[in-house]
């Protein structure tokens, strides 16, 4: 008898549903506009959406609903679960609503730099009305680096951006050089691991950028190029010969850069290293030298070093990670490692601001090994009486007019914005020596420092 009867309430409920063709019967959009972030050309885009009402007392029917290019744009839609270019008779109930999904693959283009490429999709309504949805992305050609491993000396340009597939890999005969401006996008999990020579030539007007690839929003005040884990890393393996890095910016991966006792020596400078899920800057068994950086939000230390010889000048070290409890240090100095002995050299630390959101953040051990560190007119997160490791150093404190957080220009935890310039009365002013900054007597902006410097690698 239930069998018999669902065939008839169906048909019922099909048969009372009104359908008009009134030209004042229109559609209504939560969107006017569909707006892509930059889309790497190649790579298909996240998916937008948005909904169709009807908010008419009878039923409206779209005769007609496509893509204006017919499909040539690279967008592609998919109306109430249909997928196409064109398609016919789309039904939206009285008081009801459908929605449209939205993605591009925007194709290969002839300019070099960001291309706008539009479509829109055009609904004829069976009253003979059109209503129209615009859609846009900025496409960015894009050269490709797919399992690619670098047996000689080769030199990436800034011409165009690279997109990175499966690691970049510097065999232990060839050094890699990017010049300045360029920038390399990695996707998920993806490294630059160099068992050769890199040198990174970023100026200050055109840093090199390494970073995500995912260009979209995770919220639409939150770009996924601000969240942390988007790709790997920079490996610096045993063979490595040679390594500097000048102006670049590496941020939002699963770490930073990663030192392992290499060769040769690592030199680092007026570079950002921010937003990471591990280490921001490992440093093990390695010689090298560190100058007017930033190295700021890293779920484990933002600086960890475990023997070897390392002099930072000017370098601000910020833990302000915001991703959950348990981050790491701004700096952790030790002289064991997984249970096995790497004796600290000599690890010096020259107008420094070490800082971050805990009541200590400056850590380290000893053991019974000699603990040669350090610090030398820096401002610190910790207590600074003993004048065995540190030498005319300020500890930050409460009683200061600027505290933790308050020295800097912006720490914004909500849309993951942070600016490690200094606050007007930030505690790290002219409490530098000059007689340290004489071979850094500019900071990372270029700006002198004068015969009063502040701490860190910004001067106010």
């Amino acid at each position: 008898m239930m069998a018999l009867l669902f065939p008839t309430l169906f048909s019922s409920c099909s048969d009372d549903e009104k359908f008009t063709a009134d030209k004042g019967a229109v559609l209504a959009f939560s969107q006017d506009t569909i707006k892509f972030d930059t889309v790497l050309v190649g790579v298909t885009s996240p998916t937008e959406r948005f909904q169709v009402y009807n908010r008419n007392d009878k039923g409206v029917r779209i005769s007609h609903v496509r893509l204006e290019s017919g499909g040539t744009s690279g967008f592609k839609m998919n109306v109430d679960g249909r997928f196409g270019a064109s398609l016919d008779d789309v039904e939206v109930l009285k008081k009801d609503s459908i929605f449209v999904f939205v993605e591009v693959t925007v194709p290969p283009q002839v300019e070099n730099v960001p291309t706008l490429v539009e479509d829109a999709i055009i609904f004829s309504l069976e009253s003979g009305i059109q209503q129209k949805i615009i859609l846009q992305a900025q496409g960015q050609n894009v050269r490709v680096l797919k399992a690619e491993t670098i047996t000689t000396d080769r030199t990436l340009d800034n011409t165009l951006p690279y997109l990175v597939y499966d690691s970049l890999v510097v065999s232990p005969a060839a050094t890699l050089t990017i010049e300045e401006g360029t920038t390399l996008y990695f996707h998920n999990k993806v490294s630059l691991l160099v068992y050769g020579g890199l040198e990174i030539k970023g100026t200050l007007e055109k840093p090199v950028t390494l970073r995500g690839d995912r260009t979209d929003k995770m919220f639409p005040y939150l770009p996924y190029d601000r969240l942390e884990n988007q790709w790997g890393g920079i490996s610096i393996l045993p063979t490595c010969t040679r390594c500097i890095i000048n102006y670049a910016d590496i941020h939002s991966g699963n770490y930073g850069v990663m030192c392992d006792s290499i060769e040769g020596k690592i030199q680092i400078t007026n570079t950002v290293i921010h937003n990471v899920g591990g280490y921001g800057l490992f440093l093990k068994d390695s010689e090298g030298l560190v100058a007017n950086t930033q190295i700021s939000n890293s779920r484990d230390e933002c600086v960890s070093i475990f023997g070897g010889k390392v002099d930072f000048y000017h370098c601000t070290l910020a833990q302000f990670y915001p991703w959950g409890s348990g981050q790491g240090h701004a700096l952790f100095v030790g002289n064991y490692f997984n249970e096995i002995d790497h004796q600290i050299e000599a690890v010096n630390f020259y107008n420094c601001f070490v800082t971050g959101y805990g009541d200590d953040e400056v850590y380290g051990n000893a053991g019974d090994l000699p603990f040669n560190l350090h610090f030398y007119h820096c401002v610190l997160q910790t207590d600074v009486s003993d004048t065995t490791y540190f030498h005319a150093c300020t500890a930050e404190s409460k009683e200061f007019d600027t505290y933790q957080g308050s020295n800097f220009k912006a720490i914004d935890t909500y849309n993951y914005i942070y600016d490690f310039h200094l606050d007007s009365l930030s505690v790290a002013r002219g409490k530098g020596s000059p007689e340290y900054s004489k071979q850094y007597s500019t900071d990372y902006d270029g700006k002198q420092r004068g015969d009063a410097p502040d701490v860190g690698c910004y001067q106010y």
